[in-house]
């Protein structure tokens, strides 16, 4: 069996795009939801703000979505 792996920062961008889209949510929401400035995530996804999210603001957002924490790069020990 293959082993998942944690996504690329590429792939995280492509998640969040795709997951805040498909739920008619603001990445600017999604921004004040980790407590931080409005444009944050908007800056990530486009590729002018951090080049990988923090490991709390990835598994915030994986809960927020439901979603497995791999998707916004979460490593498994």
């Amino acid at each position: 069996m293959k082993p998942i792996v944690a996504a690329t920062p590429d792939q995280v961008r492509e998640s969040l795009r795709s997951l805040a889209a498909e739920r008619g949510i603001k990445l600017s929401e999604l921004s004040r939801l980790l407590c931080r400035d409005g444009g944050y995530l908007t800056g990530f996804v486009w590729g002018r703000g951090p080049d990988r999210l923090r490991s709390i603001e990835g598994q915030l957002l994986a809960q927020f979505f439901q979603v497995d924490p791999r998707l916004f790069g979460e490593r498994e020990d």
